[in-house]
């Protein structure tokens, strides 16, 4: 067994994460919005993976959110409009918080990763011992390997399971944590706390929730400040976060004491050596047997006959990575202020209390499935009901011919998404498109309450059920930085009535990204562009147990 290998459960080294973080398809004819909207997105996912302990899944997300924020945006097209700045802005006064954790979430993974080659180097000398002959991989243990929700985590060791074969627990799980997080929001709303400082006291939180898990074996913060200079601390969090500075060796003495000096007093969580994850056994119905023949799709547009209809246009080249911290000094110069102390009487965030059966009963939930590219896609529980909600919400304009659009907001619990809110936004509507409006008001909402944007529905009043080339482009905008995005199609004047669908990737999503096409309606040269995304064999999940709500943002007639 090669420690250096991909092996089951292998945890990222940083500088994996720092590759994986920068492996993202930029791309300036995506409309600004839609980037806002990704960087949010990205952002929340790293503050989730820190709420359950999952420090790799928090660095890299954390790390794309910079990237993405301090190198791309930015330079986009429309960057510059009024609207564009007011919508940057949120998104850059989160950088200091952003590096504060990239700061202390380095040691964890640094040493998680040091005892994993330590432990394979162990279980190699066991079986050679022994003679055991090496096992070879499954091909789900081979797709786990390059996964970081499944990689080996001794400071939150969860149990693996199949979400199909786990959905009740799936979605009581959800429901409680859904449950907790708004009675927390609600608390720190009623004792005037902002937005900002909430998250900054749940982060502090994540870290004294982590304390008492194991051995104090590093260095104090107090110690380490009189130890390192400012100085090396800046250049150390550059080589840190700059993918093109990060040539030090994995492992290294050097990249295990890169931690900066904080000036804010802090506890470094310590790491003993649990046992690993534990893998549930695989169904034994296999995926074939559960398969139903889908209807066909009907085209929207009559594509050109051709004998050119594969997929030969390469997509587009990554661009070259921008200075990324050329501003972390002006970011990150001042010291972080100390957050202030509440007054008496004040509610403490329920964060900052753990019980300790949750500390041991912890679950992760497997992918649902794969992308054409190999990479994994977390599982998506949709309401069963709420489809029918939003067409009665569409009807009156459906009786006009007209589309209609609403988004589909959730929550990530357990390496799995919950669609928990049926958020209808302003929108222009036609009898072919349908335009949201007003953009600010949807972020300002999916943030206040702490909602992801997983995907979007829309009616087709006149046509099929189908994704149109408007269709593609729109969902590539969501599909970009989220994988598991998805699209409902209604079409309830035909048969099928309705589909969930994703973009291919590749050749789907390559392909949309690198159209130039301008007109509302055009074809494109290949025919496998999207697929269903409903189980079987997708990754999505009707749930008749899955509670939602509906919130309008339309101005009230």
């Amino acid at each position: 067994m090669d420690p250096s290998g991909e092996l089951p459960n292998r945890p990222l080294s940083v500088k994996d994460i720092s590759d994986r973080a920068g492996d993202f398809a930029w791309n300036p004819n995506i409309a600004f919005k839609y980037w806002v909207r990704a960087a949010d997105t990205i952002y929340r996912e790293g503050l989730n993976y820190m709420r359950e302990g999952n420090f790799t899944n928090a660095y890299l997300f954390y790390l794309r959110y910079s990237a993405l924020v301090l190198d791309y945006v930015g330079k986009h097209p429309d960057a510059q409009d009024p609207a564009s700045k007011a919508a940057l802005k949120p998104l850059l006064k989160r950088m200091p918080l952003i590096f504060d954790q990239l700061e202390q979430l380095r040691p964890h993974i640094d040493k998680t990763y040091q005892e994993w080659l330590r432990a394979s180097v162990a279980q190699r000398d066991a079986e050679r011992d022994a003679q055991q002959p090496q096992k070879a991989l499954t091909q789900y243990q081979k797709h786990a390997a390059r996964d970081p929700a499944l990689s080996w985590n001794p400071a939150a060791p969860s149990r693996v399971l199949d979400a199909w074969e786990n959905q009740d627990l799936a979605v009581d799980l959800a429901k409680k944590e859904i449950s907790r997080r708004d009675a927390a929001r609600r608390a720190t709303r009623q004792a005037g706390i902002s937005y900002e400082e909430e998250q900054s006291r749940r982060g502090a939180g994540v870290w004294d929730d982590w304390q008492g898990w194991g051995g104090n074996d590093y260095m104090t913060p107090s110690r380490l400040a009189e130890e390192q200079e400012v100085r090396k601390s800046m250049e150390s969090t550059r080589q840190l976060l700059s993918q093109r500075d990060l040539q030090a060796r994995e492992g290294s003495e050097a990249s295990r004491q890169s931690l900066q000096p904080s000036s804010r007093a802090y506890h470094y969580p310590s790491i003993h050596k649990p046992a690993p994850l534990q893998y549930a056994s695989h169904p034994t119905q296999s995926r074939q047997e559960r398969e139903t023949p889908q209807p066909p799709r009907p085209p929207k547009e009559d594509l050109q006959q051709s004998s050119s209809r594969r997929y030969d246009s390469a997509p587009p080249a990554l661009p070259e990575k921008g200075p990324l911290f050329a501003r972390y000094e002006a970011l990150h110069g001042a010291p972080t202020p100390t957050p202030p102390v509440l007054p008496e009487g004040v509610p403490k965030l329920p964060a900052k209390t753990i019980d300790s059966k949750a500390k041991k009963e912890r679950y992760t939930f497997r992918p649902a499935a794969y992308l054409e590219s190999g990479k994994p896609i977390r599982p998506v529980f949709l309401p069963d009901k709420l489809r029918e909600t939003f067409l009665d919400i569409a009807s009156e304009n459906t009786r006009k011919g007209l589309e209609m659009c609403g988004m589909l907001c959730g929550t990530p619990v357990n390496n799995a998404l919950f669609i928990s809110c049926l958020l209808i936004p302003e929108q222009k509507c036609t009898s072919d498109t349908c335009e949201t409006e007003n953009e600010s008001s949807m972020l300002d909402y999916c943030i206040n309450q702490d909602l992801l944007l997983i995907g979007w529905i829309h009616t087709h009043p006149t046509q099929t059920c189908f994704m149109s080339s408007r269709d593609l482009h729109t969902q590539a905008g969501y599909q970009v930085m989220m994988p598991e995005s998805i699209a409902i199609v209604c079409s309830p004047r035909h048969s099928p009535s309705w589909g969930i669908f994703r973009l291919t990737d590749p050749p789907g999503l390559p392909h949309i990204l690198h159209c130039s096409h301008t007109d509302t309606f055009h074809q494109h040269s290949i025919d496998n562009i999207y697929t269903d995304a409903g189980h079987p064999p997708g990754h999505v999940y009707e749930s008749s147990r899955m509670d939602f709500y509906v919130h309008d943002l339309r101005p009230k007639r």
